[in-house]
């Protein structure tokens, strides 16, 4: 494929989110990333982001898919396919170390297929430190040109921390991978956490454009409802658009855009349950 043009890339890049089905093995995900990651380069994106944890999936088998020699393939063949595309992709991982647990990571991998930033949840749920270690930095990477970072899931709602590490200018999108959503409780809880004026909060205070990619179905709660819906908020913290509801695809759009082209993938359908081993 011929290279893209960096001056355009720069300017206005071309993003594609990915609301990719979950599956339980780190194999079948890694053929859903690319896949679609070749489809993202088809459709003319730049970058291509993928949800929390999806080389391995986000459930209660990740102990035994969070495997460094299988984790370390997949993210192979991620990088060689970047290079040849001419694509960035940011795609959430386990990280390994010698002498700790493995880390929750987003990679961010530039278009000639290096590692230009691996940035690890910091702000770790009860359960998920159970088994990862916390990260300690939030650096920025250049992928087409395009300052990025990343903030986990239920890190945004770290603001005053993040307010530190993001200072306005600092960079231009932040991409924010997760695996959140729920039926609003009727009658309303006053105690239920409303993640969304959060990341338009994040995204006003850092004056950078605020990416979601959202699991569209989770394997640990099939019957969950309100998944997927990744939103997109510029950087003055407008929310510009949510992408569909409990519904597996592929949106691609211009950055600063409120609209987007739709592309949707197989229907969500019930995994079979697997014994935990």
């Amino acid at each position: 494929m011929q290279k893209m043009n960096m001056n355009r890339a720069h300017r206005s890049p071309r993003i594609a989110i990915v609301q990719s089905k979950m599956h339980w093995r780190c194999e079948e995900n890694t053929i859903a990333i690319l896949e679609n990651l070749a489809q993202a380069a088809e459709a003319g994106a730049h970058i291509c982001v993928f949800p929390e944890l999806a080389i391995t999936g986000f459930h209660r088998l990740i102990k035994t898919e969070a495997e460094p020699l299988r984790v370390e393939h997949a993210l192979r063949q991620i990088r060689n396919l970047c290079n040849e595309k001419s694509i960035a992709c940011v795609v959430g991982t386990p990280t390994f170390t010698q002498d700790k647990p493995p880390f929750n990571s987003h990679i961010h991998i530039n278009e000639f297929g290096e590692i230009a930033a691996v940035i690890s949840k910091i702000g770790l749920t009860a359960s998920e430190a159970s088994f990862f270690a916390a990260g300690s930095s939030r650096t920025i990477a250049h992928l087409h040109q395009t300052r990025c970072t990343s903030v986990l899931c239920r890190e945004v709602e770290d603001l005053e921390s993040i307010s530190t590490q993001l200072t306005p200018g600092i960079c231009d999108i932040i991409f924010w991978p997760s695996l959140i959503g729920h039926a609003p409780s009727n009658p309303p809880d006053p105690f239920e956490i409303d993640y969304l004026p959060m990341a338009q909060q994040l995204a006003k205070q850092s004056a950078a454009h605020l990416i979601q990619c959202n699991w569209p179905n989770s394997l640990n709660t099939p019957d969950a409802c309100y998944l997927g819906e990744s939103a997109v908020i510029s950087a003055t913290g407008e929310l510009l658009f949510k992408l569909p509801r409990n519904q597996a695809g592929m949106a691609i759009f211009i950055l600063g855009s409120d609209q987007y082209r739709w592309l949707a993938r197989e229907p969500l359908k019930s995994n079979p349950a697997i014994a935990i081993e």
